[in-house]
């Protein structure tokens, strides 16, 4: 996915330990992709989390300005418990290779990236889907590559604006950015 392209590179995931949904945006080009990894995609727990961190990391073009992570579930059932241990454990690996690589990224909580998407916090995961689509003209083989994609969209905003750009968007977009840049966790980011 590394491109040799000039201009700058936004960068969107959606971590998961089975689907993890990458995309980069450059310009107009937009390239997603979906890092799938099972139990038997290596020897160990650990292993694993280490190979979802080199694809992440693999991934991410040179000239990348800004990244969006979405954050961690909160789990409602314990049955998700587990899910949730292994998901924090992958994201902080990916955050701390992206804070050693000097990669300036903000976390995005679920019901933001939602209403960035769709003007509501919550709702279906096909709703995205649709949303990019009708937005953007985006077509996502899954809804971990759509959730990317709304948060490199989110992470090209936030450059823009920081860059002082005269952005135009609906009103939901524009509460969502400026609750993000108010509240959000966010590293390797200057000032602006």
């Amino acid at each position: 996915m590394k491109s040799p392209v000039r201009e700058a590179s936004y960068v969107g995931i959606d971590l998961s330990l089975t689907s993890t949904g990458f995309c980069y945006k450059c310009g107009t080009e937009l390239a997603m992709k979906t890092i799938k990894t099972t139990p038997k995609t290596a020897e160990n727990d650990l292993e694993r989390l280490r190979y979802i961190r080199k694809q992440v990391m693999g991934s991410i073009p040179f000239n990348t300005v800004m990244v969006c992570i979405e954050d961690f579930f909160v789990p409602h059932r314990p049955g998700q418990i587990n899910a949730a241990k292994g998901l924090i454990m992958a994201g902080t690996l990916v955050r701390i290779a992206m804070l050693e690589h000097g990669l300036p990224f903000y976390v995005i909580s679920p019901g933001q990236l939602k209403k960035f998407a769709t003007g509501k916090g919550n709702g279906p995961k096909g709703l995205v889907i649709r949303e990019i689509y009708k937005r953007w003209g985006v077509n996502a083989k899954d809804d971990n590559q759509a959730d990317a994609c709304v948060l490199a969209h989110i992470a090209e905003t936030i450059d823009q604006l920081r860059r002082g750009a005269d952005v135009e968007l609906p009103k939901y977009q524009q509460d969502t950015i400026t609750k993000v840049r108010e509240e959000r966790p966010r590293y390797n980011v200057e000032s602006g």
